[in-house]
């Protein structure tokens, strides 16, 4: 999905979007002055499951954009008043190549933070690529977060998510314990199209945040 909330729902939070350059829509979005204006539908669908998460360890897992609708979350649990609602909290991020990396000022204070554990990968390093170079599962499996009271969140391309639940699962999480969010499939949003339906299940209506569990139960069509 090329435009992502990626702002934390706190009070004190302002509404932000990451919008990715790829088309007419979002090409015009770029193409803004500063104070313009544009209009805004929702929110639709569900949302993360906060109370799944409570009291408990949690591990993000994202690749490329996929961090855009993650950062949302992980902002919100991380802020001072929310912290202590969590325990142990990994992040791990991956991105073809270090140029397309989002919010490398926010990677900087994940990196230096004494309250989380973070890693970053890229497929492909350069000259000035110092930290590790690989595949987003393969780096999830050499970290092996604990599986045992822990809820696991990934977002990014498609194959990226499939051995990312795949090894989750090897490391022991339940499937009602593995998250992952497939706006990739919304067009309209409203439930009108009919283009991101999976069997009966529409993705923009009962979506776009399923477990494993709940997607192990639609025909595979995702």
């Amino acid at each position: 999905m090329p435009i992502s909330i990626t702002s934390s729902p706190l009070p004190d939070a302002r509404l932000q979007f990451c919008v990715k350059k790829i088309g007419v829509v979002t090409t015009a979005l770029h193409s803004l002055d500063e104070g313009e204006k544009i209009g805004i539908r929702g929110p639709y669908g569900n949302s993360f499951p906060l109370d799944l998460m409570r009291g408990k360890d949690i591990v993000f897992v994202a690749g490329g954009i996929g961090l855009a609708p993650l950062r949302s979350l992980i902002n919100y649990i991380t802020a001072k008043k929310m912290r202590r609602n969590y325990k142990n909290i990994v992040i791990i991020y991956g991105a073809r190549s270090p140029g397309d990396l989002l919010f490398k000022y926010e990677l900087e204070d994940w990196e230096k933070r004494s309250d989380l554990k973070y890693y970053v990968t890229v497929d492909r390093g350069n000259g000035n690529w110092k930290g590790n170079v690989g595949l987003v599962p393969a780096l999830l499996k050499e970290v092996s977060p604990g599986s045992k009271n822990a809820v696991a969140f990934t977002c990014g391309p498609p194959i990226m998510i499939k051995f990312v639940m795949q090894a989750l699962m090897e490391l022991g999480f339940e499937p009602e314990n593995i998250i992952t969010t497939l706006e990739m499939r919304m067009k309209c949003g409203i439930g009108k199209c009919g283009r991101c339906n999976i069997g009966s299940v529409y993705v923009c209506k009962d979506g776009p945040v399923f477990s494993l569990a709940e997607l192990n139960r639609m025909p595979m069509e995702y």
